[in-house]
């Protein structure tokens, strides 16, 4: 009977932190994502693409925010996060890992094509098509604001509170879910299979994030292996839509 009330209470202690930290990425998202656009808002007199480079990394920075206030209100401090000076091994993975994620990429593109999948290009993409010129600001963006600020939240929070409840191999699996499910804001006008599909191929993109975290203990070498994927897309972006 003790052991029956001992595992009743080890699951509602781990719905109860997946709820938490399910919550505070969703409360992370919006703030984000008011705060990116009065910051697009207050950019308005700066050419497009800066604005829009602005309106990203204030979003990005508010999210990482989120998770370091709602960190030491719960009473830890930012070594809760771990983020320590990296060896150049710990970049190395990092850089590694991002690589990696690259090539999952292309392995989900070449299979969705295949199976005639719809795809659902994420919002930024149609504002690149637009004004190329977005694609290089967000170069930038995505190494300085976009990887730190998402990692902050969806690995060093996130995973990190998972920790407590779970093993190691859970914690990446519910924070890949985590962080897949709050980026369908970025995809919901597509069609339903394209959205679930690029779902997908973030939740088995961020095992690799998280995988890169364990392995190093360090969220430097999740934030490299992030802003290498990001940044390595958006080089790519502006050579296919950028002038000749």
């Amino acid at each position: 009977m003790a052991a029956a009330r001992g595992d009743v209470s080890s699951s509602f202690e781990r719905l109860s932190v997946v709820t938490r930290v399910a919550f505070v990425s969703l409360a992370a998202v919006l703030v984000g994502s008011f705060g990116g656009a009065l910051a697009g808002a207050a950019a308005d007199g700066l050419p497009a693409a800066y604005a829009y480079g602005v309106e990203a990394a204030v979003a990005s920075l508010a999210i990482g925010a989120v998770a370091v206030v709602t960190a030491r209100a719960a009473g830890v401090g930012f070594e809760f996060f771990s983020v320590r000076r990296p060896s150049a091994r710990t970049l190395g993975w990092g850089v590694l890992a991002g690589v990696a994620m690259l090539a999952l990429l292309w392995v989900f593109g070449a299979a969705t094509s295949a199976l005639d999948v719809p795809s659902a290009s994420h919002g930024v993409v149609s504002r690149i098509e637009a004004n190329p010129t977005i694609a290089l600001v967000m170069v930038v963006v995505s190494i300085v604001a976009v990887a730190p600020g998402e990692e902050l939240l969806a690995r060093g929070f996130v995973q990190g509170s998972l920790y407590r409840v779970y093993p190691d191999w859970m914690a990446v699996v519910v924070a890949s879910a985590v962080f897949a499910a709050v980026h369908v804001f970025a995809y919901w006008t597509a069609p339903a299979a394209a959205v679930v599909a690029s779902l997908l191929q973030l939740f088995v993109i961020s095992l690799v994030l998280g995988w890169v975290y364990v392995r190093t203990r360090n969220l430097v070498a999740a934030v490299v292996a992030h802003a290498v994927y990001d940044a390595v897309q958006f080089a790519f972006a502006y050579l296919t839509y950028g002038p000749v």
